[in-house]
């Protein structure tokens, strides 16, 4: 019968100078009559149950940037002194640090980074909150690259130093695909045909697919249906420098030598030097031909909401920005803040870090009982989760009992975490051409 083990804090037994601290042993994690002492000393009572979930949400790609450092010490300090980890590709359940670390000794080698395609967020009690959805990683393996999709749920505790650690992570292979060699040997075929994309030869590309194949492609109204065709079409597609990355996939074998890959995958494209993301559906139907697959069938279509739609989206969020200055309550301008946004006032030399200080700015602004209103946007989608709205705005102040009008340039950059965006970043400046007529005026003076 195998014990439970006690956590580091109760056993006794560990150095004072532990990297981390430890978890609470586990029946506390989830009963409101055994909460440990220390507790109510981790959680801001200012914070609300939103700023929260936002802040766990940002955990995943904490973790994510100790993988890119490929220093397995820095990934297995996120995980609390007694957290448990239940990986992908071991059947060994690490229950200790060192154990964790031997773990990511090995996986890093792989140079895996991830990526969430669906999530699910949930704060259990205060200080104790849950993410669990499915992830992709994109590795290196025998000098190809590869993905692996799986499910995964990391269970998180704010300790002692208010810091949110990992107590349990379990990740598992998708189990339609696992143990079916087909289906894996058929979701790679994305990653062989992106491979191809990164040679530049249209004549690689088209290749892949095999006798009689149709292309449909995005930017082309075109049907391609003849070899010539389809490497016509990549010819002017790889001038982009396109590399492929998918998002969602579905992968069913339809017969003993058809197949078909179905989902969204987004490109990053190169066009005069600049960057951009182009996201997009996609259907890849497969056929064996003398034991190989090639494509027969690859229809990529745009998005169905329009980037107009998406546009208006991020242009809207600017007005419940602007209803919660209607509320008169502080902590709901505050809440429209990712946790580690920055706000740069108008008024104020001080640039605001935390929660915690822009709130305390907006205690002062808003006894101006302000009313803002666009008079100039300019609104840009920089990648699936990411846009900046930046422009002039004018607010309908009140100073002194009198009404008065204040027009000033803003940028607001908008990040979606857990879902929702939020404002990563607000600088607010005074008009430059009155400002320098003040200051002008003052050097005069003296």
């Amino acid at each position: 019968m195998q014990s439970m083990r006690l956590p580091s804090s109760a056993s006794g037994m560990r150095s004072a100078v532990s990297r981390r601290p430890a978890a609470q042993v586990r029946a506390f994690l989830f009963t409101k009559d055994k909460a440990p002492p220390v507790a109510a000393k981790r959680i801001s009572a200012k914070q609300t149950k939103e700023e929260v979930l936002a802040e766990v949400s940002t955990q995943f790609d904490r973790w994510n940037s100790a993988l890119a450092t490929l220093d397995p010490k820095q990934v297995a300090a996120l995980y609390a002194e007694d957290g448990v980890l239940l990986p992908t590709v071991s059947n060994k359940v690490r229950t200790s640090p060192e154990e964790i670390e031997a773990y990511f000794t090995n996986f890093l080698t792989l140079k895996p980074q991830g990526k969430i395609n669906e999530c699910n967020v949930r704060l259990l009690a205060e200080d104790t909150a849950i993410n669990s959805g499915v992830y992709t990683f994109d590795l290196v393996k025998d000098n190809k690259p590869a993905k692996v999709q799986a499910r995964y749920s990391f269970t998180y505790k704010r300790l002692d130093d208010g810091q949110w650690y990992i107590v349990d992570h379990h990740s598992s292979g998708m189990p339609e695909i696992v143990g079916n060699p087909e289906l894996e040997e058929v979701a790679n075929l994305f990653e062989l045909w992106n491979a191809s994309l990164q040679t530049g030869d249209p004549q690689n590309v088209a290749a892949m697919y095999g006798p009689g194949a149709v292309l449909l492609p995005t930017v082309s109204n075109k049907v391609r249906t003849t070899t010539e065709e389809i490497a016509d079409y990549f010819t002017a597609f790889l001038k982009l420098k396109p590399f492929g990355k998918i998002d969602a996939s579905n992968v069913r074998i339809l017969a003993k030598d058809l197949a078909i890959n179905s989902g969204v995958y987004t490109f990053k494209l190169n066009k005069d030097g600049n960057e951009s993301l182009v996201q997009a559906r996609y259907s890849f139907t497969y056929k064996k031909f003398d034991g190989k697959w090639m494509i027969i069938d690859h229809h990529s279509s745009a998005m169905p909401e329009s980037e107009e739609k998406k546009l208006a989206e991020i242009t809207a969020l600017f007005d419940k920005w602007n209803a919660a200055l209607q509320t008169g309550d502080p902590a709901k301008v505050a809440a429209c803040y990712a946790p580690a946004g920055v706000l740069l006032p108008t008024v104020s030399n001080q640039v605001r870090t935390t929660p915690a200080e822009i709130q305390d700015y907006f205690v002062a602004f808003l006894k101006l009982k302000p009313n803002g209103k666009i008079d100039d946007a300019n609104v840009r989608v920089l990648g699936p989760d990411t846009a900046i709205n930046s422009g002039v705005y004018t607010f309908d102040l009140v100073v002194e009992g009198a009404p008065t009008q204040v027009q000033a340039r803003y940028s607001f950059t908008y990040k979606k975490i857990g879902g929702e965006w939020l404002i990563i970043d607000h600088h607010s400046s005074g008009m430059p051409e009155k400002v320098v007529k003040v200051l002008e005026k003052e050097l005069v003076a003296v």
